[in-house]
This record gives structure tokens, sequence and C-alpha cells, in this order.
């Protein structure tokens, strides 16, 4: 059998994919001041964590809980 060894550090293009929006929008988020990559390559790339990537999506998911419509039951 093989491990499949997953990247302790994503990518924009990774992070963005793991959360289902664009790439600009994670450049966006870092303009304003939303979100800081964890670290840059000596080119300029931005990595982030798995960490940040699990702490965006929760963010994400209560904001979409907070917006949901309330059932006027």
């Amino acid at each position: 059998m093989v491990a499949i060894v997953e990247p302790e550090y994503l990518e924009t293009g990774a992070f963005a994919r793991g959360l289902d929006v664009a790439v600009e929008t994670v450049r966006g988020w870092e303009r304003q001041g939303k979100l800081t990559p964890f670290a840059r390559t000596s080119t300029g790339r931005r990595l982030f964590s798995r960490e940040q990537l699990e702490e965006v999506r929760a963010q994400r998911s209560a904001q979409h809980e907070l917006d949901a419509p309330v059932d006027a039951a």
C-alpha cells in the first residue's frame, strides 16, 4: 500500500480550492488584512497552513449559519 502524503503548506491555488473560492478572493482577503499567509517562498509565493484552511472554513461556515433565513413558524 502506498501512503499519500499531503503537503504541510498550501500555495494560494490549493488554499482557494480548499475553500471553493477564486484565487483572487484569497488575495483580496490578504489586501484587506483579513488573512495573512503563514509564509512566503523565496520566490514570493504565498503559503498557507492546513490550520489556516480549517480556521477559514469554520469562520465561513459560522457566517453562513448567521446569514441563513430564520423560519417564521
